[in-house]
């Protein structure tokens, strides 16, 4: 008869691929934002989780396939997953602009993929009439096929345009009451069949950056990586993997049955603690879920009584915050149900009063590491004592077996033809190399969660979640083959460690003087990637964005020495990509805002810190944030002032300290005087000038700009002179046919 399961990992092998580099084939050529692909999938997890519901209720196997087969509760929702795969197959094989014959035709192809496996009655026929009878106009009959067939809308509830153009209360009624007649003849009146499920890791900083051991801090992040294959197992071997909307980042959102949503917050918080044994996972579930929600997002669903919504005070505000000052009908959404959850779960996590607890007595000897749990283990190699957490993080940490770097192995073989990469760093040291300096890089993708709130079904949420991540992967990885070059890359000890990678999340460890370079490089290969601007077309079409929709990306550096504590490093860049984003949001553009520690401090905000370091009573000397191409500017100028000689360098960098006129006057005369360098310095000058914020009317002086709403100067000259000491005008290291 063939085994459901078995199958169902044929289509992922056979035909999962083939979708999947067809990414832009829509599953709706009404709606270009949503790829056949991530519908196919959204409709296998929604179908599955609409089965176990059905099961949990008192359905029978043989009354949800119309036929007498022994099958297991695993097989049958093998079986409805691959149902879900295969319901809309022959829009695989059309021509994108004619979709209305791809019933028949998935049918035929279905038929065939199917016999081609040697598939046997009764179950072809169960799985072929699903294909022929997915859609309530073609009269779904057994239980299975009006279960796809409610999945299927589900899965596309707010792309569809008879639910945008109703307007009043009985036109929603109207337009949804086929559906929601089907799913009440299911599932009854009661209650709704589905949950959301949203899920984030606890104190993540505190777990991977607890001490300054590269091997621990490697093998926290490896172990969070394998939270998230179990949590895709969990979902594999209990409902279908594709019950998971996104999973990676330290969080996940998932589709399950609402009778068993306890049983899977549960699933999900001891897949956390017990990889981890030290890190835990705020889950949230949504309240049970059907087409309306699914449809329109919280109540009102119709948008007359959503344009009636009225507030004072602190109502109006939270009314403004939540819909914004444009057509509120934007925000009734899926996305909207997430919003929710993500606000319940912000909360969850403020009223947490449990945590792991390693009890540590006077008695106890502390831990070498992380100097706060009882030591238990003796590491030999380092002749450090460790505590349990410490050494279970370390020990996986030298492992062979490391998934990012294995990733970016792949990528390199597949993309670039190599064959041979070198050997990540054994510690930080290693890493720093004879600079004895490292830069953390952080980085992530400005305004994401604003544009997955306005994703109007699971499948568009989906198709979003699934373009950043790739998009993300592939800038990284692009980035360090440019940044780096490929000598680098082949030989020898590798002068990175990627700490985290996951949604657009970017943490990466570098040498201080590569850093600058590296982020800007990510900046670039994710503004440019071919995902990004199908994703902003898709969607500036779609939202009716007047002005377009732009995504971006932001990152913080921080340079220091390799002696840092790492978590304090980490703050820093945090704060630093806070300082960036805010920009972004006045900009929108990608922004980068770095920072070179040059002797030691104690200040913990990165803010605070600029502005003791660099902030004058009247002038700033930096004019950090940047956007890309100012960023991308200083290193130009960096480069070209790199020629003039180390004395007359330092003897600029010290007159911004005393003063705008006497900088000034400095400047001129090392100009003068340096004829040889003359032409370099003055078109140096002007050109640090000019791309200063200001306009004609604001007042100038060659690198120096009279910010005009804060009354003060500001010059980005010594963020220039710093990046050629730390010698970040030596990159990128690749040639430019390399990294194209």
């Amino acid at each position: 008869m063939g085994d459901p399961v078995v199958l169902g990992q044929l289509f992922d092998k056979e035909l999962g691929g083939e979708l999947r580099e067809a990414g832009y084939l829509y599953a709706d050529t009404r709606v270009p934002a949503v790829s056949l692909y991530d519908h196919l999938r959204l409709t296998a997890g929604l179908a599955s989780a609409l089965v176990r519901e059905l099961l949990q209720r008192g359905a029978s196997p043989e009354e949800i396939l119309g036929e007498s087969l022994w099958l297991s509760d695993k097989e049958l929702l093998a079986v409805a997953r691959l149902a879900g795969l295969l319901h809309d197959l022959g829009k695989a094989r059309e021509g994108q602009t004619d979709y209305r014959r791809h019933v028949r035709r998935g049918v035929e192809y279905a038929r065939a993929w199917l016999e081609r496996h040697q598939v046997e009655e009764p179950l072809l026929s169960i799985l072929i009439e699903v294909v022929a009878r997915h859609h309530l106009r073609d009269r779904p009959q057994t239980l299975l096929e009006k279960v796809v067939c409610l999945a299927d809308s589900y899965a596309s509830a707010g792309d569809r345009p008879e639910l945008a153009r109703a307007v009043t209360p009985q036109q929603f009624r109207q337009a949804a009451r086929e559906i929601q007649e089907l799913e009440r003849g299911l599932f009854g009146e009661a209650k709704q069949p589905i949950c959301l499920l949203l899920a984030d890791a606890d104190h993540i900083k505190g777990y991977v950056y607890e001490t300054n051991a590269l091997p621990e801090i490697r093998g926290g992040s490896e172990l969070l990586l394998e939270v998230e294959r179990n949590v895709k197992r969990e979902f594999e071997q209990g409902l279908a993997e594709e019950s998971l909307i996104y999973c990676g980042g330290g969080g996940l959102l998932a589709v399950v049955p609402a009778s068993e949503a306890d049983a899977w917050r549960r699933k999900v918080e001891a897949c956390y603690l017990e990889v981890t044994r030290g890190a835990t996972v705020t889950v949230v579930v949504s309240p049970p879920l059907g087409y309306a929600e699914f449809a329109r997002g919280l109540p009102p669903q119709d948008a007359l009584r959503l344009a009636g919504l009225r507030g004072r005070g602190l109502a109006e505000d939270l009314l403004l915050s939540h819909f914004g000052r444009e057509d509120r009908d934007r925000r009734k959404n899926f996305g909207e149900l997430v919003a929710e959850l993500t606000g319940r779960l912000q909360r969850a996590k403020r009223e947490k009063t449990w945590a792991p607890f390693f009890e540590a007595l006077p008695v106890h000897r502390r831990c070498d590491s992380c100097g706060k749990h009882p030591a238990a283990y003796r590491d030999q190699r380092r002749a450090e004592w460790l505590c349990s957490l410490c050494e279970y993080k370390r020990r996986r940490g030298r492992q062979e077996r490391r998934e990012i770097f294995d990733r970016f192995q792949r990528w390199l073989k597949e993309t670039k033809g190599v064959r041979s990469v070198g050997k990540p760093p054994d510690d930080l040291d290693e890493l720093a190399g004879k600079e004895g300096r490292i830069a953390l890089i952080y980085a992530d993708g400005n305004n994401i969660g604003d544009l997955l709130q306005r994703a109007p079904s699971p499948a568009t949420y989906r198709h979003i979640s699934a373009s950043l991540t790739l998009a993300t992967e592939e800038a990284l990885f692009q980035a360090l083959w440019k940044t780096v070059g490929p000598k680098a890359l082949q030989q020898g000890s590798l002068p990175f460690e990627v700490i985290a990678l996951g949604g657009d999340d970017v943490v990466v460890l570098t040498r201080a003087s590569a850093g600058y370079a590296l982020a800007l490089a990510i900046l670039e290969e994710f503004e440019r990637h071919e995902k990004i601007r199908k994703l902003e077309e898709e969607f500036a079409q779609r939202l009716d964005e007047p002005s377009g929709l732009r995504l971006t990306i932001s990152a913080g550096v921080v340079m220091a020495d390799v002696k840092y504590p790492m978590r304090f490093l980490f703050d820093l860049a945090e704060g630093l990509l806070k300082e960036a984003k805010g920009f972004a949001r006045e900009q929108h553009q990608s922004i980068l805002c770095h920072l070179w520690l040059r002797a030691p401090v104690i200040a913990e905000e990165a803010k605070a810190l600029l502005n003791v370091l660099y902030k004058r009573e009247n002038r700033h000397l930096t004019a950090r944030p940047y956007t890309l191409e100012q960023a991308r500017t200083l290193l130009e100028v960096a480069r070209r002032l790199a020629e003039v000689p180390a004395h007359a360098r330092r003897g600029l960098a010290e007159s911004l300290k005393r003063g705008v006129y006497v900088s000034l006057n400095h400047a001129l005369y090392q100009a003068a005087r340096l004829r040889d360098h003359k032409e370099i310095l003055m078109e140096s000058f002007w050109e640090l000038g000019r791309f200063l914020p200001g306009n004609e009317s604001t007042q100038g002086l060659y690198f120096w700009r009279q910010d005009p709403e804060q009354a003060v100067w500001k010059t980005a000259l010594l963020d220039v002179l710093e990046l050629i000491e730390l010698e970040a005008h030596a990159y990128p290291q690749g040639r430019e046919e390399d990294s194209t």
